[in-house]
């Protein structure tokens, strides 16, 4: 049987990991979108280089390409890793 005291620590012990657990979860959130849109300034940036005056919906195609890239190198490393492993 529990103690009416007892409950009430473990019920704030728990608030405060979640608490906690859901700041942590905010951080990296925020933390990803800031790279991912530093990713994206990177490629504009290079794209305008290369090709002035670029419409919305080519860079768009440039931005797809760049991300089926991204998972087809994810994939491959991952394959190589579970190879590697055996």
């Amino acid at each position: 049987m529990s103690h009416e005291g007892n409950d009430k620590i473990i019920d704030n012990e728990r608030d405060t990991i979640n608490d906690i657990r859901t700041k942590l979860t905010q951080n990296m959130t925020f933390a990803a979108i800031e790279l991912g849109i530093g990713v994206v300034q990177e490629i504009a940036a290079e794209t305008v280089k290369r090709k002035p005056g670029m419409s919305v919906k080519e860079f768009t195609k440039v931005l797809d390409e760049f991300t089926e890239k991204q998972k087809e190198a994810v994939k491959e490393a991952y394959i190589k890793s579970t190879q590697d492993h055996n």
